[in-house]
């Protein structure tokens, strides 16, 4: 997680706050898309007020990060979740910000305090806090391989582009 610091905002009045941030598991196959993607986005020119970060380290850790720095206009969340689609497909999606039961709630922080890292955890856990912005948008891969290892499988390195372009599209929209 990175150290607590109070984030500095030098962009233009008046410019959109846009997030763009990876979700996922270093060395566990294309579940490493959203941190491997997220630090080469880092190395690309962005407009002012965009940021690019890896929020692979818990929703607990996030909510923390989230308070030290001014509220986002629009996040973007790159992430791989199975939901047994194509693998490979690239999904985009607006996050709706509902909220399950109080006891779904409880166990989702349960679990992220335990270290398990889930966007659907982040999402519901943020979105219970109030972190997010009222404009999410949500970037998913199917994953074609679950298991232990480092590098992206053929369909998941097929679908970067595609993800990059969605992206930018984003970007572009805020």
């Amino acid at each position: 997680m990175p150290a607590a610091s109070k984030i500095e905002s030098n962009m233009p009045s008046g410019a959109p706050r846009v997030l763009i941030a990876g979700v996922g598991y270093s060395h566990l196959r294309d579940y490493s898309i959203g941190p491997l993607l997220t630090a080469e986005l880092k190395k690309a020119s962005w407009p002012p007020g965009v940021e690019v970060e890896d929020l692979s380290y818990g929703p607990i850790g996030v909510l923390h990060s989230l308070d030290e720095r001014p509220r986002y206009d629009k996040m973007i969340f790159v992430t791989a979740v199975s939901r047994q689609r194509a693998s490979g497909g690239v999904y985009r999606y607006n996050w709706n910000h509902q909220l399950p039961e109080a006891d779904e709630i409880q166990a989702r922080i349960a679990e992220a305090v335990t270290g398990v890292i889930s966007l659907d955890n982040l999402l519901i856990i943020a979105t219970y806090f109030n972190k997010l912005a009222d404009d999410v948008v949500v970037i998913e891969v199917e994953p074609a391989d679950e298991g232990w290892g480092e590098g992206l499988t053929p369909e998941i390195e097929a679908a970067i582009p595609i993800v990059v372009e969605k992206i930018h599209q984003e970007v572009k929209a805020a």
